[in-house]
């Protein structure tokens, strides 16, 4: 599998390049792909979609004690005659006749106005599930926009070492010819060669991969050449995990779901009480007419009634009938979305934690990280001059520069997950990472 995605990758970097070559660069910044990402997202598409029937929703509550109407119309073209029986099948069309109904009922209950409440918290909900989905989409985004140009980035660190090894392989060839360097280490430097350069092809087949995706999930062209303009600044601010907790905690869409959650299950079991043990009022009005007696002709006759009929169930204040044991587990559901709060409560404040330290430790990394970048270059310098000089072999010299290419990589690498842990953060307080980066100093005692 392994080695399949490696001629992939190789494949994919020789092609792509044919179809960029007849298009042009697109700058685009961070805030310009996440808006071209938000507008493409089938899954918010869909979102938007129930967003907008739970709204209509909400807005004709109305609807709920709407009365119901009805109207028939009715015509009688066999009327009553023996089929098989004395005196036989006789069709009379002086029997004919037809009927109209017209009725109107409304029914009454207490637990109309949890039903209403019950309708405005599915809005919210959707409302909730459709911001939490648009900003998971914008965390992913960003980090695939910093994922790309952390790729970008090594591969100018890897060009780069595949132009120095070209360089030594164009200035060693003279000495090689002349004898002047011995077979071994000629053949080191050409294995420096071809190893910067699949290296380097590796690094642009992924970055190829990466970006098709990337592409893909903006909604733009395949093969599409992009400027990336824009990055999450790196900002070494040491949060007070508990001040976060303090201030962000119950704005987390998981919070406010569990919530919701809670209040929908009290809903319900208003609903279920009051629908199996409030007496309930009936209000019906009928209008019927019907021809006279006699053919079609005759004159029309008609009535009307209404009626008030009052309700009082029974069986649900019987303890043990299925009407009281719908309403002792409509309480039972309460307490345990109480108890799944609890529960999701504990699991945020642990996240945010791990967050803040994680976050606290990659900050320590990424200095380390740059320092030995600047010692792994220094020690390159002092390397090459030795070699050129005679008293330091070649396979030292590469050794040096594998470590320089380490550092670097490793810099670049810290540097991402330092970012990616910052939207993670921002993702798990439900707050912009540039307000989070704004206001650290107020969400902590100290800057480093």
């Amino acid at each position: 599998m392994n080695q399949r995605r490696v001629w992939a990758s190789t494949l994919l970097f020789f092609l792509i390049p044919v179809s960029q070559a007849a298009g042009q660069a697109v700058t685009l910044t961070i805030e310009e792909a996440v808006q071209r990402a938000l507008d493409e997202s089938i899954n918010l598409q869909k979102g938007a979609i129930d967003l907008a029937q739970a709204g209509y929703s909400a807005s004709r509550l109305w609807s709920e004690i709407f009365p119901s109407f009805s109207f028939s119309a009715g015509m009688t073209f066999l009327p009553s005659t023996p089929l098989i029986t004395q005196p036989g099948f006789s069709y009379r069309d002086d029997d004919l006749s037809y009927s109209l109904n017209l009725g109107l009922s409304l029914s009454l209950n207490p637990s109309l106005s949890s039903s209403m409440r019950r309708i405005e918290l599915a809005y919210r909900s959707q409302l909730l599930s459709y911001d939490q989905a648009a900003r998971q989409l914008e965390t992913q985004v960003i980090k695939n926009f910093l994922g790309l140009i952390n790729i970008k980035e090594n591969i100018a660190f890897m060009q780069e070492r595949l132009d120095l090894a070209l360089q030594n392989l164009n200035q060693d060839r003279i000495a090689w010819e002349h004898g002047l360097l011995n077979e071994l280490n000629w053949l080191n430097i050409q294995l420096s060669v071809q190893t910067a350069r699949y290296n380097l092809i590796m690094a642009q087949g992924a970055y190829q991969i990466a970006l098709e995706d990337f592409l893909a999930l903006l909604g733009m062209e395949t093969g599409t050449e992009i400027n990336f303009d824009g990055t999450v600044n790196i900002v070494p601010v040491l949060y007070d995990p508990e001040q976060l907790i303090l201030t962000y905690l119950y704005q987390r869409p998981d919070i406010i779901s569990r919530h919701q959650a809670i209040e929908r299950m009290e809903l319900t079991r208003s609903v279920t009480a009051h629908s199996s043990r409030s007496p309930s009022l009936n209000l019906s009005t009928q209008w019927r007419g019907a021809s006279g007696p006699g053919a079609l002709s005759a004159p029309m006759s008609d009535n009307i009634t209404g009626t008030v009929t009052l309700n009082f169930p029974i069986d649900s204040w019987i303890p043990g009938t299925r009407q009281s044991q719908n309403v002792r587990a409509a309480d039972a559901e309460v307490e345990k979305a109480r108890l799944d709060l609890q529960d999701t409560e504990i699991q945020a404040k642990t996240q945010i934690r791990s967050l803040v330290l994680n976050l606290h430790n990659t900050l320590e990394s990424l200095e380390i990280a740059r320092m030995r970048v600047d010692v792994a270059e220094r020690t390159v310098h002092a390397t090459e001059d030795g070699f050129r000089n005679g008293t330091v072999q070649y396979r030292e010299l590469e050794q040096v520069r594998n470590d320089l290419s380490d550092a670097r990589q490793r810099f670049l690498n810290e540097e991402l997950s330092y970012q990616s842990l910052l939207l993670d953060l921002a993702t798990a307080l439900n707050v912009d990472w540039r307000i989070l980066i704004g206001q650290g100093a107020d969400l902590t005692g100290s800057t480093p």
